[in-house]
């Protein structure tokens, strides 16, 4: 197995595996806009600086993914230079579970946030993936809320 960057080379892999996770957890109303929308959103960030993701692949066929979001916000007490990670879409195919591949994902991605300068790294969670996140350090924070436009 070898685990590694995205580059752009791997868009339409990488797009399809995110639509199997997406499609995984939760209906989308419109697929099509919801694939549009994300293969613009990779072609324009794989290789920038507010993007990372990585993979597991074995002869050629994606068997894992890890991606994170790098942002900046204004200074706070527990993130003194405002710069985040959001993990998202950490997904391994069924027949591929169970292997470590998740785990070697996110802990390279957690490498990689902290080169970038984060010194936060926030997730959503799936039941299957808590676990994991807790294995690794990811705490439960209350207090959090959000609000659709």
């Amino acid at each position: 197995m070898e685990y590694r960057s995205v580059t752009l080379r791997d868009l339409n892999a990488f797009l399809e595996m995110r639509m199997e996770f997406v499609q995984s957890i939760r209906k989308l109303d419109d697929e099509a806009q919801f694939r549009r929308d994300t293969e613009a959103y990779l072609a324009a960030h794989i290789g920038q600086d507010d993007f990372s993701a990585f993979v597991a692949e074995e002869n050629g066929r994606i068997s894992a993914c890890c991606m994170a979001c790098f942002y900046q916000t204004a200074p706070r007490p527990r993130c003194p230079s405002g710069r985040y990670a959001e993990l998202l879409n950490v997904y391994t195919r069924p027949d591929c579970r169970r292997q470590g591949h998740a785990e070697t994902l996110v802990r390279l991605q957690l490498a990689e946030a902290k080169r970038r300068g984060a010194e936060k790294v926030l997730l959503d969670y799936t039941e299957a993936g808590f676990p994991l996140y807790r294995k690794l350090g990811f705490l439960l924070v209350e207090h959090n809320m959000e609000r659709m436009l």
